[in-house]
């Protein structure tokens, strides 16, 4: 198991946490445990997600073109940056 930190830019919070949330069955089915999800503190627009589960299965996940299609829906701006913590 790791902790895994992804984080990328949004146009709006409050717009794209409704599509996140409505996802929500795509983190489980890879395995995760929702650890945190909130932004940056003074940049509203840098949103992070911290998840507990197997690293291989967030680069499975971000390979899936229905993901990539959900996130500029979303309104997601930028390539997600992920780190990964081994625990």
């Amino acid at each position: 198991m790791a902790i895994i930190i992804l984080s990328h830019d949004v146009k709006d919070f409050a717009s794209w946490r409704p599509h996140y949330d409505g996802d929500s069955a795509r983190r489980e089915n890879a395995g995760f445990k929702e650890i945190a999800v909130g932004t940056q503190s003074g940049n509203p627009k840098k949103v992070f997600m911290i998840w507990e589960g197997d690293p291989g299965a967030v680069e499975q996940m971000l390979k899936d073109p229905a993901l990539k299609e959900k996130m500029e829906t979303a309104g997601v701006t930028s390539q997600p940056e992920i780190t990964i913590i081994n625990t």
